[in-house]
């Protein structure tokens, strides 16, 4: 699936990157790594994620740069995730390629994590999914005032387990934790400084000002002594993120083609509320949202149809009436 408008490989050159903006000289050893698509709150493709890798790759490549800023452009957000419209019209009818996908997403923590100097994430504006996770992932992490936390996976059929589950708990404790992904509300940048998501919250003016003075205090301090730390400090994050990542990757992979995230994603591209009572009442009722016409066993006599499921009435296939099981 390369070479949609989904997915595709970076070019050799960073400045014909599509949604991604490298720059090696943001501030005095120090590269900014920023997501370029304000339009979409700069929401990740798959394609989004292969240039955020090959940025890192190129960060640590070059021994002019000893820092990282991570960002997104424009004042709207810093990330909002996953592209919902890419997850509802490739990962809904073809669950298996969110494998694929998942494995993408992973190295880009696999990035922040390993590139050997501190990732600063620079926070403007709503961060959600995905985004959040970055930002938890991320050495340090800025904010203006006008930015907003929240976890909308439990709204749209998915879940946080991409980031939030393995590190929120080690900003706050695990009841806050839980708290913030099963009610899927928003908080504030001053309530994400409160529970320790955050560094420092500032005016939106003051942003960048802010984390190049933060740069600064550390261009004065051991390269060498800011990395070990940073290697030892991330033992707790690989300690969750590797034995649990494969298990989320799985979990995608197999229940993204399942009503609730069909509803889920669709009511978002659709713009209308998701029907999640109405999928609560048919569990209610001894209804399995994976299988909802029944497992897939049926056959049809006149075409030779197999896996067809076992409530069906007709043969999707050529329309026979098929008999009750």
């Amino acid at each position: 699936m390369q070479d949609n408008k989904y997915d595709w490989e970076p070019d050799p050159n960073p400045e014909n990157w599509k949604t991604v903006k490298y720059d090696p000289k943001w501030h005095t050893y120090t590269a900014l790594i920023a997501i370029d698509r304000p339009e979409e709150f700069n929401s990740y493709l798959l394609g989004t994620l292969k240039e955020l890798s090959a940025a890192f790759e190129r960060a640590m490549a070059d021994p002019a740069v000893q820092f990282i800023v991570m960002s997104g452009t424009g004042d709207k957000a810093f990330c909002t995730g996953g592209n919902v419209h890419e997850y509802a019209e490739i990962y809904n009818s073809y669950p298996w390629g969110f494998w694929n996908w998942g494995e993408h997403y992973g190295r880009v923590f696999d990035m922040i994590l390993h590139c050997g100097m501190p990732v600063i994430a620079r926070v403007n504006g709503a961060v959600a999914g995905g985004g959040y996770e970055f930002v938890a992932c991320c050495d340090l992490a800025i904010a203006s005032e006008n930015s907003r936390f929240i976890s909308p996976g439990p709204r749209v059929g998915m879940t946080s387990i991409g980031g939030l589950s393995q590190w929120l708990p080690l900003h706050m404790s695990i009841k806050k934790a839980s708290e913030m992904v099963l009610m899927s509300e928003e908080i504030s940048a001053k309530e994400a400084l409160e529970h320790g998501v955050i560094n420092a919250m500032v005016p939106q003016d003051k942003l960048d000002e802010t984390v190049k003075e933060w740069i600064d205090k550390m261009l004065t301090l051991s390269p060498s002594s800011l990395h070990y730390f940073k290697t030892h400090i991330n033992w707790w994050k690989e300690l969750v993120w590797r034995l649990t990542w494969e298990h989320g990757k799985a979990w995608f992979s197999l229940n993204i083609g399942s009503m609730e995230p069909s509803e889920g994603l669709w009511s978002f591209k659709e713009r209308r509320k998701a029907r999640m009572m109405e999928i609560r009442e048919f569990r209610a009722k001894g209804g399995d949202p994976r299988v909802p016409f029944g497992p897939y066993i049926t056959r049809c006599e006149k075409c030779n149809t197999e896996f067809l499921p076992k409530n069906s009435k007709y043969c999707l296939n050529c329309g026979e009436k098929l008999e009750t099981q």
